[in-house]
């Protein structure tokens, strides 16, 4: 099982190689995308680049790091076409590379659904909103609630209080009563 995840490993670094040099390129002192996400420093010129390669037909492992980068509010600008993206992002479980018999856990909806929430402003809280509210989003739909509770917007309140009753929001959102 071990050699599964060295090999799967290494190809993943193989396929990051282009990113991460035009990322070196532009300033950024990292050796994989992943060093990016959580990083307490902004990089908002990084973000077209990131985008740009996002387009790209990576694995679902290394467009999940690239969406994750991009959970800045830089990626405001590129709202439409995530948006696009998290819709149509697969769920469930699929091979990291085409032909591989392993299945894993399909994260890049989930990173999806990270950069919307990092990069979501007034203007386009009602979609994230709409978004939180379909269903057929699935478990996704919890990256997609904090700036609900974060905003003071009157539409977040009345939308924390609708999906409050959601089955798969629920305990979250009643979870954030005790705190």
């Amino acid at each position: 099982m071990s050699d599964i995840w060295a090999i799967r490993d290494s190809r993943l670094l193989e396929e990051e190689k282009p990113i991460v040099n035009d990322l070196r390129e532009a300033g950024a002192n990292i050796t994989s995308i992943w060093d990016l996400v959580n990083s307490r420093s902004g990089y908002p010129n990084l973000v077209p680049i990131l985008m740009k390669h996002l387009q790209f037909p990576y694995s679902d492992r290394t467009r999940s790091g690239i969406a994750r980068a991009l959970a800045v509010p830089a990626a405001s600008e590129y709202w439409d076409f995530l948006v696009q993206q998290y819709i149509n992002a697969k769920q469930g479980k699929g091979s990291v590379f085409p032909g591989e018999e392993t299945e894993f856990v399909l994260g890049f909806k989930e990173a999806l659904a990270c950069a919307l929430s990092g990069s979501v402003t007034e203007e386009t809280l009602p979609q994230l909103i709409e978004l939180a509210k379909d269903p057929a989003n699935g478990e996704s739909r919890l990256l997609l609630i904090g700036p609900l509770r974060r905003s003071k917007a009157v539409i977040s309140k009345d939308a924390v209080d609708e999906l409050r009753h959601d089955p798969q929001l629920a305990k979250e959102i009643n979870s954030w009563r005790k705190k």
